[in-house]
C-alpha cells in the first residue's frame, strides 16, 4: 500500500519526471488495474458509502437524509466495478483514436496514462465523506493536466498534435462519463434518492 501512495504522490507533484518513469516500467495491465487503479478507487467509493449511509446530506428543510446502508453498499460496489470498467474503456478509445494523431497506438501504454491521469480524482475522492463539501472534488480536474503532460511522452504524441488529441480524449471521456452517470445517478442512486425524499 505504501509503494501505491508514493507513486500517487510522485504522480501529482512531480508529473513529468513520474511519466518518464513510468513509460520505462513493465507492467501488464491487470497488475495495474489489480494493484493500482483498484485500491485508489476504493476511496470515493468508501467516502461516498460513508457520506451518504452514515452522515447523510442535510436538505434545505434542516432535516438529514441518509441512504439504507445496505442499499449504498450495493449501488458503490455497482459504481466501483463500473468505474474500473470505465478505465478499460477510455484506454481503449485512447489507443483508437492515437493514429489520427501520430501517436502510439498501444493499448498498454494507453492504459498505463488513463489510469496514473486518474489518481487526483480518486484522492480527492476523500472529499466525498461530507457530502457538503463535495465541491472540493473538482480539485480532480488536476487529472486533465496529468492527461495532457503525458501524451507527448507515454505516447509520443507530436507537439503540434496534443492539444487536438487532448480534446478529442476529452470529448470522449465526457461521453463515457455521461453514460457512466447516467447508470450510476440514475439507474442505481437515483431510485434511492427518489424514495428517502418521499419520505
Amino acid at each position: 500500500m505504501k509503494e501505491i501512495f508514493e507513486r500517487a504522490k510522485a504522480m501529482v507533484l512531480k508529473p513529468l519526471e513520474t511519466w518518464g518513469i513510468v513509460k520505462g516500467e513493465t507492467i501488464s495491465v491487470r497488475d495495474l488495474l489489480v494493484n493500482y487503479a483498484a485500491p485508489l478507487a476504493l476511496i470515493p467509493a468508501l467516502a461516498t458509502l460513508i457520506g451518504l449511509a452514515i452522515i447523510g446530506i442535510r436538505v434545505p428543510t434542516g432535516f438529514v437524509i441518509r441512504i439504507p446502508f445496505i442499499e449504498a453498499l450495493i449501488a458503490g460496489i455497482i459504481g466501483y466495478f463500473l468505474n474500473l470498467g470505465t478505465l478499460l474503456a477510455g484506454a481503449w478509445v485512447v489507443s483508437y483514436l492515437a493514429a489520427y494523431f501520430n501517436s502510439k497506438s498501444d493499448f498498454d501504454l494507453s492504459f498505463k496514462l488513463v489510469v496514473y491521469a486518474m489518481t487526483p480524482v480518486w484522492l480527492v475522492g476523500i472529499v466525498a465523506i461530507l457530502p457538503g463539501i463535495g465541491i472540493l472534488q473538482l480539485l480532480g480536474l488536476y487529472g486533465l493536466y496529468l492527461l495532457y503532460k503525458g501524451l507527448p511522452v507515454l505516447l509520443e504524441t507530436p507537439e503540434d498534435k496534443v492539444i487536438w488529441y487532448f480534446l478529442a480524449i476529452l470529448i470522449s471521456s465526457l461521453i463515457l462519463t455521461f453514460l457512466f452517470s447516467f447508470i450510476i445517478g440514475g439507474a442505481v442512486y437515483g431510485p434511492i434518492m427518489m424514495r428517502m425524499m418521499s419520505f
